[in-house]
């Protein structure tokens, strides 16, 4: 079963649980149902105008839940009841924060017929959340549906041709490696990228923030307040140098522009931004921070009119996970599509041996892993070539003078930005309901389709990053083993320090 369907059957359970609230004792509450109302409310106008956020997927049977990937991975019947309660908690959290922004996406005519959000979250959140402790929830509730269409690998004969694309995957990866390896310099000319300004805070200090952050959860989760992300973010931004050939070169901001009478998505290269989020993921018994960054491109240049690969927007997706002490386990990079990912290991990292010993040659799809000599206190910069946008080579950024013309800053953004865009009068989601960007379609997909990736090449969002063709992976794999095909290492569930 593929996710949209999943999704699917996800809503109507929901509207089944809505409707059939005033059955449930607890309903006589009419303070409570009114709120269930004005929830129901929201979510069919919401239905309606098909501006749904899929960014974390509904809990069945808990409407103002929603989780993804890594908040699924808790097992409920192993947590302490005030483990379970912050649990709970934060998919509530995430369920309205999702609300919220979709009332936001919501035509401005509608707003009239339906309940002022503010006002709704502020006499409801409370009791719809105390509510909702009240039922039972278990790990077939918070089940994350994949993001393949099984369907689409029954009828292309997947158990068969999965060989034949393995194949396939083998000469890309060899051809980046032997890209990679003979790097010496991009094609000229080329732009530098650089942040804002570069962090005063030192290792020491992160080392203590994320100390606090581990002790302070009941969940084991480092949980950062702003101002400590954003210097985490500053400090591991990347530099960038990019071969520019053309405008699609140029990284920009994110817009939604009205074409006549229409509105069409627009990046615009006179602000070049970069949009961040935190994420996290487990590495044997501990949970670690991921900093994420992800830039776009207005488009990927068709080399001739028949290419397979190129259409409207680009980018490129950087991670950084964070190991306990602050220092980096491992970098890796997708572009928004979920394609060609690769996994960069610090020679310090205590992955580094593990990756080494690891013998891929029986994967149908092996990580695409690189040893980095980045040290601990390096800025990496990025080596983009022109029009594909291959990430193909990462060094230390040494601040080596060049011409002012060609050096530029770009800006650091919260990604949920993307989630709720100005739009004229109104705003609007830079994602598609599914989570893919329909426009952004590529001709790959009419033969890679029997693999089962959902319009492969297309942008998507986070959350919807299937990075593998061969068997299944995600971008936002709950565990590390999972993520880069290592063997598990048992973990102990999370316990309160």
């Amino acid at each position: 079963m593929n996710r949209s369907t999943c999704l699917l059957l996800i809503t109507i359970v929901g509207s089944l649980g809505l409707s059939g609230c005033s059955t449930r004792p607890v309903i006589n509450d009419p303070e409570l149902m009114q709120c269930w109302q004005q929830l129901e409310s929201l979510q069919n106008s919401i239905n309606q105008h098909d501006v749904q956020d899929a960014q974390y997927q509904p809990v069945a049977g808990f409407p103002t839940y929603r989780s993804n990937r890594f908040w699924s991975s808790f097992e409920p019947r192993a947590l302490s009841k005030e483990q379970q309660y912050i649990w709970r908690r934060q998919l509530h959290d995430l369920g309205m924060q999702s609300l919220a922004l979709e009332w936001r996406n919501l035509p401005s005519a509608t707003h009239t017929a339906i309940p002022d959000f503010n006002r709704f979250r502020q006499q409801c959140d409370e009791r719809l959340f105390q509510y909702s402790l009240q039922q039972p929830i278990d790990a077939d509730a918070i089940r994350i549906a994949d993001s393949y269409n099984d369907l689409n690998r029954f009828l292309g004969l997947y158990a068969l041709i999965k060989y034949a694309a393995a194949g396939s995957i083998a000469e890309y990866q060899q051809e980046m490696r032997e890209r990679i390896d003979a790097f010496t310099e991009l094609q000229p000319p080329t732009r530098r990228y650089r942040p804002p300004s570069t962090s005063a805070t030192k290792s020491a200090e992160f080392e203590q923030w994320l100390a606090q952050g581990y002790q302070q959860h009941p969940l084991a989760v480092p949980q950062l307040n702003a101002g400590q992300l954003e210097a985490l973010f500053l400090h591991h931004a990347p530099a960038l140098e990019i071969s520019q050939q053309s405008n699609a070169d140029i990284p920009g901001t994110a817009q939604w522009q009205r074409n006549k009478d229409q509105l069409i998505r627009h990046i615009n290269t006179q602000r070049t931004s970069i949009y961040t989020y935190p994420s996290y993921i487990r590495f044997q018994d501990s949970v670690l921070l991921q900093l994420n960054y992800t830039l776009w491109f207005s488009q990927r240049p068709k080399p001739t009119p028949d290419d397979w690969y190129g259409g409207k927007l680009d980018g490129l997706v950087w991670r950084v996970t964070l190991q306990q002490d602050g220092s980096v386990l491992f970098y890796d990079s997708i572009h928004p599509c979920g394609c060609y990912h690769s996994v960069h290991i610090p020679v310090h990292s205590p992955l580094a041996a593990k990756v080494q010993a690891h013998d891929q040659s029986d994967t149908l799809e092996p990580i695409l892993f690189f040893p980095s000599t980045l040290s601990a206190t390096d800025r990496p910069r990025l080596y983009l070539e022109a029009d594909t946008h291959y990430l193909v080579h990462v060094t230390a950024d040494n601040n080596d003078t060049r011409s002012a013309e060609k050096i530029s800053t770009y800006h650091l953004q919260s990604y949920d930005k993307l989630r709720a865009l100005a739009a004229g009068d109104d705003s609007r989601n830079w994602f598609d309901a599914d989570g893919l960007i329909a426009s952004s379609a590529r001709r790959e997909r009419y033969f890679l389709w029997p693999l089962g990736v959902e319009s492969a090449g297309a942008m998507r969002q986070r959350g919807n990053h299937a990075i593998a063709f061969a068997g299944k992976r995600h971008f936002d794999e709950a565990d590390v083993a999972a993520l880069l095909n290592l063997p598990p290492t048992p973990a102990k569930p999370p316990t309160h320090p």
